[in-house]
């Protein structure tokens, strides 16, 4: 099958947008991983096990397209909740893996992420996508064509880019300096 022109075009920039975030965590010194950015709940490893994982929602989104007769929701979930708990899910499966295999994780992930996609039909960019949380003006859950959703799936990985630049440029807060310090010392 040949990709149409549409999705080519958003693989590959989803392609360019994956190889700035992996040039940036390559330069990452291992003990700024456990930074965070105030007023963001994840640290910059967490943004790095969310990008890791979630692409396999993305497939699970593309593949349930194939069926017409399916209501296509993002995480398979209109519950808001349900949601956030199967995100938090996947990043816990990957929660004790190292950096390089959590790169590793995510460059198969996307792997499949892109040849799901590429497999895609044109009809199938305007399926309708509902995510759970998102309404619209009136206060009504939001629909988005599948081509919309796929164009902020390519964008996803630059904003956690963005988060992990943030994170790592915080400078750690004093107890965790402190407790560095004593480990450094070899007291707990």
């Amino acid at each position: 099958m040949v990709a149409v022109p549409e999705i080519r075009t958003l693989v590959e920039r989803g392609a360019a947008r994956r190889q700035v975030l992996e040039g940036l965590i390559e330069s990452v010194p291992d003990d700024y991983w456990e930074r965070q950015d105030s007023g963001d709940d994840w640290t910059a490893l967490d943004h790095l096990r969310h990008v890791a994982t979630v692409d396999q929602m993305l497939v699970q989104l593309v593949e349930a397209a194939q069926d017409p007769d399916k209501e296509l929701w993002a995480g398979d979930t209109s519950d808001e909740a349900v949601l956030e708990a199967r995100r938090v899910e996947l990043m816990d499966r990957v929660r004790e893996q190292s950096v390089e295999t959590l790169v590793e994780t995510m460059r198969e992930s996307r792997a499949r992420a892109v040849g799901t996609v590429l497999g895609m039909s044109v009809e199938t960019l305007d399926r309708e996508v509902r995510v759970a949380g998102a309404l619209n003006e009136w206060g009504e859950q939001q629909a988005f064509p599948l081509r919309a959703y796929l164009a902020v799936w390519v964008e996803h990985d630059g904003e956690h880019e963005a988060a992990i630049r943030r994170a790592i440029a915080t400078p750690p807060d004093a107890t965790t300096l402190t407790l560095a310090a004593r480990r450094a010392r070899g007291s707990r």
